[in-house]
């Protein structure tokens, strides 16, 4: 009796088309859900760097201000050169040493520090009005009404840093869905 021999099939290794597609049309649904959430995040992530940075930069001026015995100043800027005279602190900020206590960076007055605006579409960085720019003598004291910059994004508060009349920050995150107040020049 002839020996019959069987060659076993090697089973294919792979995809099916439907498979693939079934694939992808799940990964695309997963991508669309979270992509708009990631994207949130990511923003509120810059938002808090900008306050954090902030926080840093204003800590920095009364040390200063306090270690040599002279004014310091902390104002919105654009071009990290200039103090602006408006509210508007998103463009970026400046903090120099005041010798001459006319809040404006002249000529020999020593930067400490600039921060260039952080291009996160939606926010907004906005001081409460009459308080442009921020000086610390050498008590280490921010004389004047308490001051409040607002994070804004979306036109929806994120957080604010206050900082009293001794000269400290602190800060303040949202909660709930509190509107900001539109910009007021």
């Amino acid at each position: 009796m002839p020996i019959r021999t069987t060659h076993m099939r090697k089973p294919q290794s792979g995809f099916t088309l439907i498979e693939l597609m079934a694939c992808l049309a799940i990964v695309t649904l997963i991508a669309g859900i979270g992509g708009p959430s990631l994207n949130r995040l990511l923003r509120q992530h810059r938002a808090g760097t900008a306050l954090n940075a902030l926080t840093a930069d204003l800590a920095l001026a009364r040390v200063a201000a306090i270690s040599r015995g002279k004014a310091v100043t902390a104002c919105p800027s654009r071009d990290a050169a200039t103090c602006m005279d408006d509210l508007d602190w998103t463009e970026g900020w400046l903090v120099f040493v005041d010798g001459d206590n006319d809040r404006r960076l002249g000529a020999g007055e020593q930067v400490l520090a600039t921060q260039q605006a952080s291009r996160t579409p939606g926010l907004q960085l906005r001081s409460t009005a009459g308080r442009a720019s921020l000086r610390y003598l050498p008590s280490g004291f921010s004389y004047g009404s308490n001051a409040t910059i607002t994070a804004c994004l979306d036109g929806r508060a994120y957080g604010a840093l206050v900082v009293n009349n001794a000269g400290r920050v602190r800060v303040e995150r949202a909660i709930g869905a509190v509107l900001c107040a539109p910009p007021q020049g």
